[in-house]
């Protein structure tokens, strides 16, 4: 149940759908959802969605993350939003740089503004400090036929949460820094940070891809991983504009897709 509405327009074009607006000019403020992906989903489906609109939530009763996981948080002490971005005109193979645009925005937005340290990116979407995940990245792309209509950028933000149930593998901003961080501020400073690499996409996409590989969790470094319960070691090359994981093993470089492997952190 929607507690408190807070619907804050900043702009109205006639036509909602052009890329002219910034993200987040168009923000809508929640108390409480079932999933903010949800929301901006309802939004598009029923003709209502605008380029940028960016809906923000104090709670999420059933967060939704990669492949039906759920994401937990606690109340007004973690940053959950979603910006729909209108993707016509954009290419079906760049998918996973848009995801790269997403992903180096919060990283750079940690290591920048919030001088987080060993901030990495563990493929192919989630943010660690360490070796302790502090966010993670959710995109749902609607594709219609053979147009990429719009994508939907979930980011969920550990912030000011310090304990976490059944999470030992969970850090959060305050955790790292010892600050308590006020959320709209924070809100507000990384969607600039999404505004200024949502340019580089747009303008070229793969110049993301050597950006997200610079901060890629064990590049060139050996890492540990199961694949059809058995396991692996092999050293990380690297990801390709596909979003495969290529790891050397043996001498051989073999490329892997999300979920075919399990990365085993530490």
């Amino acid at each position: 149940m929607v507690l408190n509405l807070k619907l804050i327009y900043k702009s109205k074009q006639k036509n909602r759908m052009l890329r002219t607006s910034p993200l987040g000019e168009v923000l809508i403020e929640l108390s409480e959802i079932d999933s903010t992906n949800n929301y901006a989903m309802r939004l598009i489906n029923e003709g209502m969605a605008e380029h940028g609109m960016t809906i923000r939530s104090d709670f999420q009763t059933t967060g939704k993350g990669q492949h039906g996981n759920s994401w937990q948080a606690e109340e007004r002490k973690n940053l959950l939003f979603t910006t729909i971005l209108d993707t016509k005109g954009f290419q079906l193979q760049d998918q996973f740089l848009l995801n790269a645009f997403a992903c180096l925005s919060v990283a750079d937005y940690l290591m920048t503004n919030a001088d987080i340290r060993n901030v990495t990116i563990k493929w192919p979407n989630d943010i660690y400090a360490e070796n302790k995940k502090i966010a993670g990245i959710l995109i749902e792309n609607i594709i219609r036929g053979s147009t990429w209509s719009h994508a939907i950028i979930g980011i969920g933000l550990n912030v000011n949460q310090t304990y976490f149930p059944d999470m030992h593998w969970a850090t959060s901003m305050q955790l790292e820094t010892g600050k308590t961080v006020k959320i709209n501020l924070l809100m507000k400073e990384l969607l600039k940070s999404m505004n200024i690499h949502f340019k580089k996409f747009q303008s070229n996409p793969l110049s993301l891809l050597p950006l997200y590989n610079a901060l890629l969790y064990r590049i060139t470094k050996e890492i540990t991983f199961t694949r059809n319960h058995e396991m692996h070691q092999g050293v990380v090359m690297g990801v390709d504009t596909s979003g495969f994981l290529k790891i050397s093993v043996d001498g051989t470089i073999k490329s892997f897709k999300h979920k075919e492997i399990e990365l085993i952190l530490g």
